[in-house]
């Protein structure tokens, strides 16, 4: 399938989708991290202060990446502790998406590299959003930025360290060269630096342990698969102009499905610290505004690059069927087309039910109630409702929701954050081809 513009198909999967849709779409869900993290922090930051928004950042990364590189790392079947395993996972971090962020290498030796960035999305956005105001820049590039990076590093070797040879905050101009530059260096009398407490959280959840089906046929030292002349895996040389196009299409299949499984993982552990900072009571309130400030804008560019038009039940569920909350596998759904006005959506029994109290994104599905769902798809059409039924003629459904589309009903309100996330380029960002300048 090279989109999704004919009727719907119950039997739909990502793996239908050709190669190159499903390396843009590897990209889009990538970008859709950066949707979530640009509606949770003002969120946060209605409800407590700048310290808040930080320490939430760091327990949000800190608890997740540690993982999701490893995650990576085996699907590729990546071994070793040196500089150039650490620039792997830069590459295949979900925090680091394509284009979005021009990520550049330079591997020296086993002990030393450097990266750079020649343009940042998310840097962009806050100085554009605040002005170029030095204290929005220093919080995200420094206050941040130093813990996390070092814990993404140190998931490959502990004696590694990010040591920053330039970075915001920036007067005026942003230096010609790009907003930042690093030196990675590994220096084994390093001192040793505590794991988040996040992290254990999120280890012991079945997300964090979950395996996807895995159909590729594996070679020795990662030779081309059969079908496309791709990388079945990234376990050769390193490659300072990778992209997701480089992969033969079953392993792009993982990897995309392994990006929408990293975005959760973080999601994941940003909630156990919006828990830790904000107090339990504070998740349902900001679960249902978090989706709703999110899914204008991931819903808008799925539409685009799969062709899909109007806001009918039949475009309801296509989109709930490409949503990447809905990782595949991790959490079976179905989907069925009753008529123009009413349709079904449900949630099988599988890994992700009841993975945890507090599950990211699905925490209110969990919960027995709507919260999140019904915010998604009323972002598609905002006089469609949801309701949880229990009445199923599938025997494997865990839940079964009714959505009901009412013409003559009021359309949901517009969140207030929605405006927020999509300003200063992420709405018209060109994912369609990766482009790598040395």
């Amino acid at each position: 399938m090279k989109d999704y513009s004919g009727p719907l198909r119950p039997d739909f999967s990502w793996n239908m989708l050709d190669k190159k849709i499903l390396a843009r779409f590897g990209r889009e869900i990538m970008l859709f991290n950066q949707v979530h993290d640009r509606a949770i922090m003002p969120i946060i930051g209605s409800q407590g202060t700048m310290k808040t928004i930080t320490d939430v950042a760091i327990d949000e990364w800190m608890g997740a990446s540690p993982i999701y590189n490893l995650r990576n790392r085996m699907l590729h079947n990546i071994n070793g502790d040196g500089v150039d395993v650490i620039m792997k996972g830069f590459q295949l971090d979900i925090g680091a998406p394509h284009m979005w962020l021009k990520f550049h290498f330079d591997v020296r030796s086993h002990d030393l590299g450097y990266f750079w960035l020649t343009s940042c999305g998310a840097y962009n956005h806050v100085r554009a959003l605040t002005k170029g105001d030095k204290e929005s820049e220093t919080q995200i590039c420094v206050h941040m930025e130093d813990p996390t990076f070092d814990a993404t590093v140190m998931a490959v070797n502990a004696a590694a360290r990010c040591i920053p040879i330039f970075r915001p905050p920036h007067g005026k101009e942003i230096p010609a060269e790009g907003p930042c530059r690093w030196t990675v260096k590994i220096e084994n009398d390093i001192g040793l630096v505590e794991e988040n407490e996040v992290t254990e959280i999120v280890r012991q959840s079945r997300a964090s342990k979950f395996e996807f089906s895995d159909t590729r046929p594996m070679q020795e030292n990662g030779a081309a698969s059969e079908d496309d002349g791709g990388m079945i895996d990234y376990s050769g040389e390193f490659k300072r102009d990778f992209k997701l196009e480089d992969l033969c299409k079953k392993t792009l299949q993982l990897q995309v499905k392994e990006f929408a499984l990293d975005v959760h993982l973080l999601q994941r552990a940003c909630y156990h610290g919006l828990e830790k900072h904000l107090g339990k009571d504070a998740i349902s309130g900001l679960l249902s505004e978090h989706w709703a400030a999110m899914a204008p804008i991931y819903q808008t560019r799925l539409r685009k690059l799969f062709a899909i038009e109007g806001d009918d039940m039949t475009a309801i569920l296509k989109l709930l069927q490409l949503d990447h909350h809905f990782v595949p596998e991790y959490v079976k759904i179905g989907v069925e087309l009753v008529d123009e006005f009413h349709g079904k959506f449900w949630i099988n029994e599988c890994e992700a039910v009841n993975d945890g109290e507090l599950a990211g994104m699905l925490t209110g599905l969990w919960q027995g109630n709507t919260l999140g769902l019904q915010e998604a798809i009323q972002s598609i059409n905002p006089r469609a409702t949801v309701k949880l039924i229990k009445a199923s003629s599938d025997a494997n459904a865990k839940l079964m929701y009714e959505i009901t589309i009412d013409p003559l009903a009021e359309p949901a309100p517009i969140s207030d954050f929605a405006g927020l996330v999509g300003i200063n380029g992420l709405n018209e960002a060109d994912l369609s081809e990766h482009i790598y300048q040395y």
